[in-house]
């Protein structure tokens, strides 16, 4: 027999079902060798026990067999699963209940003494039949699961060869106004809007009916008789023999894009620019609309020049009475950069958070790109302002981050309870570190988190000894060891913690006492291995503890933490960082002053 067939057995799962045990057990260890699961059982009785605790793909059994014979286990097996493959292991004398096995629908048995070979062909057939009818029902599975979600997000339609209306989904009755029972049967020219062709005899359908697919736009009616613009895919289907019996069509509402496309065509006709500008500007106004469709258009002063019904209805406006106002009336904040950078960049983009004023007083955040519009000298004439609603999002954005700054404060308290002699060290920290956050480059809100994050840094303090962390005197070797685990402390308390400014806190708490050339602990990280936030926590924090009096130590002038700093430059701490705190000196003694402890 051909091992390649062999082989379609691996992956089967057998129920061998035999009450003779020296036959049991040698036909399961050959069928053990070609076949990954095979199960066994010493009479009907168990085999109907073991059928349903592990659910063959095929049953090999014995008839004659104590308790419950094999055609009775069969009989059984057949009423809850009747399409359960089985075959029948049959002696020459067990003629008769081979008629039985017929009646019960079994075709499969092999006689005994049972022939390996003819018994593994059979099972190799069944193996095959087995997959097949899988693969169709995985098949038909996908093919349902395909159709479901094209319903769930698609606009459609099935038409017959005359174009007659047989299907349409809930999202086109949403659409059109019309009820199910209104349109099947119903002629699909009957929906088409007065502008467009109402001709099923020309090329187009013919292409169809021959196979084609065709895509395009359509404009159609809705039962009020409002315009309604489609992007539209017909797709032929075929019959067994080859032949287009319908045609699926799969639509996408774009009625809000082509009227602010044609809008924008009718101010261009309207205005005095010659053909070669209108065909210009048309293809700018097609990249911005591209890009979104809630849209407002400025001139380079901001003056709004008109705005679409999707911009205008979220701030609770018209299009038209937002027309020759400017944009700082509905905004807060001032966006002059955006323009000043379209002046000075050819290249210029611009994209921020932007507040707008609803006509009834309240908030809108949008976020914006701002898309400059140039003639065809390349001045900027106007821009385009993409706009999404965020309002919501960032809404819940800054409940979380007002939540984890909760959290983060207490446990900035616990902290300094914990740590008696740091008095405002935390404090001071936090704003150092914030002052070199900005000057460093880092944003207004990478600045800010900082300042929340830092005054934790030694979390993980919360888990060392009393007698340890106010020991007045110097460690001993043990006892230092036993404090350098605060960082790893502190990180694992702060890591389990899937939000943005725990996570930073995390990082802080683990990384503020690695140094610059790898010297450092938990990780011996170097250089930009360490993070910036800890890079510049481990300078603020070491900064701050040199200024200050310590029940182990006296506290360091100025001038001999600048002589310490400047010898750490490269060393423990950032050599960037390290500039930065010379050039800000006067303002980090400011910070030491303004914030002493009691």
């Amino acid at each position: 027999m051909d091992t390649r067939r062999l082989e379609t057995l691996r992956t089967l799962n057998v129920l061998y079902v035999e009450d003779d045990p020296a036959t049991r057990d040698e036909l399961a260890q050959i069928l053990e060798l070609w076949i990954d699961h095979v199960h066994t059982a010493e009479n009907g009785q168990v085999g109907l026990e073991r059928f349903r605790a592990v659910r063959p793909d095929i049953v090999v059994t014995d008839i004659q067999m104590p308790v419950l014979n094999g055609l009775a286990m069969s009989t059984r097996i057949r009423a809850s699963h009747p399409d359960q493959p089985i075959i029948v292991l049959s002696a020459y004398n067990d003629v008769e209940f081979l008629f039985s096995a017929i009646d019960i629908g079994i075709d499969q048995y092999v006689t005994k003494p049972v022939n390996v070979e003819r018994l593994l062909a059979k099972l190799a057939d069944m193996a095959e039949d087995i997959r097949a009818r899988r693969e169709r029902r995985r098949n038909q599975r996908l093919l349902e699961q395909y159709r479901q979600l094209v319903d769930a997000s698609a606009i459609v339609t099935k038409l017959d060869r005359d174009g007659r209306i047989t299907y349409v989904n809930d999202h086109f009755c949403e659409h059109t106004g019309y009820e199910k029972g209104e349109l099947i049967d119903s002629d699909i020219r009957r929906l088409r809007h007065p502008d467009e062709t109402k001709d099923l005899s020309g090329a187009l359908w013919q292409g169809i009916l021959d196979g084609e697919r065709w895509a395009g736009i359509v404009k159609n009616q809705t039962r009020s008789g409002a315009l309604f613009v489609v992007e539209s895919s017909l797709v032929p289907i075929f019959d067994d023999n080859g032949q287009v019996e319908e045609v699926v069509c799969l639509d996408v509402d774009i009625t809000d894009f082509y009227l602010n496309y044609e809008g924008l065509l009718d101010t261009l006709s309207c205005s005095q620019r010659s053909l070669q500008e209108q065909t210009h500007f048309l293809d700018e106004y097609k990249r911005a609309l591209d890009l979104g469709t809630c849209i407002c258009i400025t001139d380079i002063q901001g003056r709004i020049l008109g705005s679409n019904k999707q911009f205008a209805s979220l701030l609770g406006y018209d299009a038209k009475s937002l027309s020759a106002r400017l944009l700082a009336d509905i905004t807060t904040g001032n966006h002059e950069h955006c323009f000043r950078d379209f002046a000075s960049r050819i290249d210029a983009q611009c994209s921020e958070v932007m507040n707008f004023r609803h006509r009834d007083g309240s908030e809108r955040t949008f976020s914006v790109v701002y898309i400059p519009l140039r003639d065809l000298q390349g001045e900027i004439t106007s821009v385009i302002l993409g706009c999404q609603d965020v309002t919501e999002s960032m809404r819940l954005t800054r409940d979380v981050l007002e939540t984890q700054r909760e959290l983060l404060l207490v446990m900035g308290e616990v902290v300094e309870t914990r740590s008696r002699e740091t008095g405002r060290h935390v404090k001071r920290v936090a704003e150092i570190a914030h002052l070199l956050a900005l000057q460093s480059g880092l944003s207004k809100e990478q600045a800010e988190m900082l300042k929340t994050t830092a005054p934790i840094h030694d979390v993980g303090k919360v888990g060392i000894a009393d007698a340890i962390l106010h020991k007045p005197g110097k460690l001993d070797p043990a006892e230092y060891e036993s404090i350098k685990t605060h960082a790893e402390i502190g990180y694992r308390i702060l890591s389990t913690i899937d939000r943005p400014l725990v996570a930073m806190a995390a990082r802080i708490a683990y990384e503020h006492h690695e140094n610059y050339d790898g010297s450092g602990y938990p990780r011996g990280l170097k250089g930009e291995e360490i993070s910036i936030e800890g890079r510049i926590v481990a300078i603020a924090d070491v900064l701050d503890a040199l200024s200050q009096k310590r029940i182990y130590k006296s506290a360091w002038d100025s001038a001999a933490i600048h002589e310490f700093m400047r010898e750490q430059r490269g060393i423990k701490f950032d050599p960037a960082l390290v500039d930065l705190v010379f050039a800000h000196w006067d303002e980090i003694l400011d910070i030491r002053d303004r914030y002493r402890d009691n």
